[in-house]
């Protein structure tokens, strides 16, 4: 191999996450002991995300070398902090939610990787824009036709091993859609087009975007779920602003937004309990504002630097591994804990906007804007609910949460991300 082919800096920055299980892990088996008392098989989740970190390395070393050697490390430390809070939550959790994780690790590896090694040209994604938009607005639509109703919202399909959530794969798909079509049609999009004195895109490409609010609004009140209504629209207008530069566009959308939004809240229970949880919890806090309530507490209790892991009291929040794993880690491991998980997902973001600062095309540009967008907002969403800062939904913190669909998803835009930086680093 030549020497300019190794990824030093990369190596280095994975030294981290690959010693975070290993920490994190004794101390969940030394707080219940109480002894130094441990062996092989106490460890054999460390030693596979550790070959797995080894897998991506190498994959990445010999398929793109020249690719952002900061992707790898961010993500993976991430992923790590969820496979603590796995291993911790499973001590008082039922259903072996860490060897589940782990199982759902491994799969997001290897589609990792097998996006490093099947995927030599990012362009083959634009080519097959409209198939991935028919195929992830398809599996949408019929999850909110048949799939299981939980708390109000259809958004899984149970399959008996696992719950799949189609609307995790739409996000990319819609990404990849927007991406292209918005490099196709950037320069119409700035062309001067006015209705009553206001700037609005030319007709014949204006309904595309009016095709993407209703898709947004569809989400909302079929699902009846305000989360990825939230998320999918604001990744529409950031990257319509971008390719546009036009802040009119931004505010008719919030505008059109809003105005959906308080027919929801008018229409679906559901929604107003959310709304009604986030305003004023207290009076039903053994109530239905019982999970943010428990929260606040959590968060309280937590300090600046946490409780410990395995001294605190995750149980008692119901479904804390998915929509409130950032309570347990804000409790646990305090402020300093939670700041450092935000500093993790600012620098990942960061790295995806560097990605499309040295893009090679517009259409790479676009689609590194809107995986950042995605992460960003999604990470936003749920921090900002658990926290009572916006009205919580039902969505997984990235790379963290317990959950197959979501992690699946996630590794599969980092490796887009991983093969874009190679490709336009090329000479």
């Amino acid at each position: 191999m030549r020497k300019k082919n190794l990824r030093l800096t990369e190596i280095q920055l994975l030294i981290v996450p690959a010693l975070l299980p290993v920490v994190g892990m004794l101390m969940v088996i030394l707080v219940p002991r109480q002894q130094v008392n441990w062996d092989a098989k106490d460890l054999w989740m460390t030693f596979v995300f550790f070959g797995l970190i080894i897998a991506a390395h190498l994959a990445l070393t010999f398929t793109a070398p020249k690719s952002d050697q900061m992707i790898l490390p961010l993500v993976s430390a991430l992923t790590a902090f969820g496979l603590i809070m796995s291993q911790r939550l499973e001590t008082v959790r039922t259903g072996n939610i860490a060897s589940r994780q782990v199982i759902w690790i491994t799969l997001s590896y290897f589609v990792f990787i097998g996006i490093m090694v099947g995927l030599r040209n990012v362009m083959l994604l634009k080519r097959y824009k409209y198939t991935f938009l028919v195929f992830g607005l398809g599996l949408t639509a019929a999850a909110a036709l048949f799939g299981n109703e939980v708390n109000g919202a259809r958004l899984w399909f149970n399959l008996g091993f696992f719950n799949f959530q189609p609307g995790e794969l739409l996000k990319v798909c819609l990404v990849i859609f927007l991406a292209a079509y918005l490099d196709d049609k950037r320069d119409l999009l700035q062309a001067p087009f006015k209705i009553f004195g206001l700037p609005f895109p030319p007709l014949p490409y204006l309904l595309p975007m009016v095709v993407m609010w209703a898709i947004s609004m569809g989400l909302l009140f079929f699902q009846k779920d305000l989360g990825p209504a939230e998320l999918f629209f604001g990744v529409f207008l950031i990257m319509l602003y971008v390719a546009s530069g036009r802040v009119w566009y931004v505010l008719a959308g919030l505008i059109a937004f809003g105005a959906a939004s308080f027919v929801a809240y008018q229409e679906f229970a559901h929604v107003q309990t959310r709304v009604l949880a986030w305003t004023n919890p207290w009076p039903n806090g053994q109530g239905q504002a019982y999970q943010i309530v428990q929260a606040l507490f959590g968060f309280a209790q937590g300090g600046v630097f946490g409780k410990g892991l395995g001294y605190g009291s995750p149980n008692i929040i119901p479904i804390v591994e998915t929509d409130y794993v950032f309570a347990a880690i804000g409790e646990e491991m305090g402020l300093a804990g939670t700041l450092g998980l935000i500093a993790l997902y600012v620098l990942l973001i960061y790295r995806c906007f560097h990605i499309a600062l040295r893009a090679r095309n517009g259409f790479y540009q676009f689609l590194a804007i809107g995986i950042a967008s995605l992460l960003g907002l999604q990470t936003f969403i749920i921090i900002g609910g658990v926290t009572k800062l916006i009205p919580l939904t039902g969505m997984t913190l990235p790379f963290i949460s317990y959950g197959g669909s979501s992690l699946l998803v996630n590794f599969a835009i980092a490796g887009i991300l991983c093969r874009i930086s190679a490709e336009s680093e090329q000479t």
